[in-house]
């Protein structure tokens, strides 16, 4: 009965092993690197249109606010 066991255990552990190794390999072609590139190219532009967004929001505000203080007329823009 042990050795039935160490023999699923094995086959367990080789099965688990085949299919990371198949995502690995994947991952480290040059094709697996590129979509990696591609992905974190997006993720940055999006987090980069998110602080712009972010940016001119507060920017806005600012404008209004000291616009307010030094009784200026509101921007037409």
């Amino acid at each position: 009965m042990s050795r039935f066991f160490w023999l699923l255990v094995g086959v367990g552990l080789t099965v688990f092993i085949m299919l990371r190794g198949r995502e690995l390999m994947h991952r480290l072609t040059p094709r697996g690197i590129a979509e990696q590139v591609e992905n974190k190219g997006h993720e940055t532009a999006a987090s980069f249109g998110d602080f712009m967004a972010t940016f001119r929001h507060a920017m806005a505000e600012r404008e209004a606010e000291l616009r307010r203080e030094l009784d200026l007329p509101e921007s037409t823009n």
